[in-house]
């Protein structure tokens, strides 16, 4: 009941004082920003105020930036970038950190220190880390879906209104692609006719003027170039423009567009997007690791959704980003641990040739997550996808010491000269030394990688800090809870054997441990003949 207490406790501090973080954000190198400029700004506009955000940001960040870069008409980092979008209004800036920043200063630091820098001109400027390791989507990434536009436009807009107060929450918005501004001609199709113009002719005098027609092809330098007119930069920059452009009727007379029609400026069309044939939208946004972690987030979210679920039922709910993958890695992860918990077992199955021996070994297994729990606590580290996986290796390791353990048992109880009470009592004692050197071997190789120690490695880290003290804590703790599970189990099988029906099950799991008992007394009987 003592080990059930320790091992309950330290799952209940990983569950508790330690925060889930699937990839930390440490040793970062890179920082993007991505800017959006205000409806209609031209391409050129866009770039000055990128380069202008550039040198605010060298500026402000000092050392802490190697190089800024930054380009105008695009805010996505590439195609699987699913957070940026593409136009004259979107802007890109990535910051490379510097050697001293990279290794000294943590990521909120950082990211605090940059969005210091401002865009008055931007209608929407954020900065993120570019974190280590594979793409896992944003901190939160909600997909609502529903056939009713005005109930998924209703809900969206309550939750990003309570998601938006929750400390350590940002940058919440919705995946809303808005089209470019379009500038409708509106024809006055009586007065055209009179004047002898059709659609199809005011159609392709705009269309020449804004776009250009190709008149020609000419021959320059050998090669033919196409000629293309269209109007001036000058004379095609704004609406009043339009207006101003000339249709030429039958009579080969010049009207001016205005005379036949007048222009309307209108906001582009929303994209429409669907998610399992419904129409949907993405709510997204990041954290602010410090102080609540995609998981926390995705938690408040998910409790928010399920009380405005009553006014809206025909909305649904689908999570994307962190949260999907943290799932597909954890059933990952279970699954390699089942498969690895099962190579173990078989494996010291047939070296024991018994079944009872392998399940007290397992048992050690559990032990070492003490040591882990603690240690990821004072150390301040969240509990990661590496941290898992040096779990899963942990339980190859930690089963050495029971190994050593319960077969240093069986030699003396096949030498039959203490009985098995004093054996156990013992047995920690004699082979104290080679556990603890089969341990510190390891222990003593884990270490400098887990504290850095001659350099480091965010990736590893957490493995190797997860494999290094939870062998410790599995090591001590094995020392002590092999000799009594050995008791617990010839116990067991005691109180069985008492049992009528229970006596045949008994017998068959210890059929190994019996034939090992009659070979020593039948060698035992030998040598008192001789």
């Amino acid at each position: 009941f003592g080990f059930m207490a320790i091992i309950f406790g330290s799952l209940v501090l990983m569950a508790v004082g330690n925060k889930f973080v699937l990839f930390p954000a440490e040793q970062t190198e890179i920082y993007v920003g991505r800017v959006e400029m205000p409806r209609g700004t031209t391409l050129e506009t866009t770039d000055e105020h990128m380069a202008k955000l550039a040198s605010d940001i060298k500026e402000t960040m000092g050392d802490w930036a190697k190089y800024v870069t930054a380009r105008a008409g695009t805010s996505s980092m590439g195609a699987t970038d699913a957070k940026g979008g593409t136009g004259d209004i979107h802007g890109l800036v990535l910051i490379y950190a510097s050697d001293f920043a990279k290794y000294n200063v943590e990521d909120p630091q950082y990211l605090e220190k940059l969005r210091k820098v401002e865009l008055p001109a931007a209608a929407n400027l954020a900065f993120e880390a570019q974190v280590n390791g594979p793409p896992v989507g944003d901190a939160i990434n909600a997909t609502f879906r529903s056939n009713n536009l005005e109930s998924l436009n209703a809900m969206l807009d309550k939750i990003m209104a309570r998601m938006s107060e929750v400390p350590g929450v940002r940058d919440i918005k919705v995946d809303d692609i808005l089209g470019e501004q379009e500038v409708k001609v509106l024809i006055d199709y009586p007065k055209a006719d009179q004047l002898g113009l059709s659609v199809d002719a005011i159609g392709s005098a705009i269309r020449t003027a804004l776009s250009g027609t190709m008149a020609s092809e000419v021959i320059l330098n050998n090669k033919e170039v196409d000629l293309n007119v269209r109007y001036k930069d000058s004379y095609r920059v704004n609406e009043a423009d339009i207006s101003k452009i000339k249709v030429m009727d039958a009579q080969g007379n010049l009207v001016p567009v205005s005379t036949v029609a007048k222009t309307e400026l209108t906001a582009g069309q929303h994209e429409i997007k669907r998610f399992d044939f419904k129409r949907s939208k993405t709510l997204t946004g990041g954290v602010d690791e410090a102080v609540i972690t995609s998981q926390q987030a995705n938690g408040l979210l998910q409790k928010f959704y399920n009380e405005v679920a009553k006014e809206y039922p025909d909305v649904s709910l689908v999570f994307g980003g962190q949260a999907e993958s943290t799932k597909e890695s954890m059933q990952s992860l279970a699954s390699a641990g089942v498969l690895a918990l099962m190579g173990i077992f078989g494996l010291m199955v047939f070296l024991f040739g018994s079944y009872l021996r392998p399940i007290i070994i397992m048992s050690t297994i559990p032990l070492g997550l003490i040591g882990f729990s603690i240690a990821f606590f004072f150390h301040d580290r969240p509990v990661s996808f590496m941290a898992l996986i040096g779990i899963i290796g942990l339980a190859g390791i930690i089963v050495n010491s029971g190994i050593v353990l319960i077969s240093f048992i069986d030699q003396l109880r096949e030498e039959g000269k203490m009985e098995l009470d004093e054996i156990l009592v013992k047995a920690s004692g004699m082979r104290l030394r080679a556990v603890l050197v089969t341990s510190l071997t390891t222990i003593s190789g884990l270490l400098p990688t887990a504290y850095g120690i001659g350099g480091s490695d965010s990736m590893l880290i957490p493995m190797t800090l997860a494999m290094a003290w939870g062998l410790t804590s599995g090591t001590v703790l094995t020392l002590i809870w092999v000799p009594c599970a050995y008791a617990l189990l010839e116990d067991w099988n005691k109180f069985l054997g008492k049992i009528p029906f229970a006596r045949f099950f008994a017998t068959k799991a210890q059929d190994g441990d019996e034939e090992e008992d009659e070979e020593v007394t039948s060698d035992v009987a030998n040598a008192g003949s001789v």
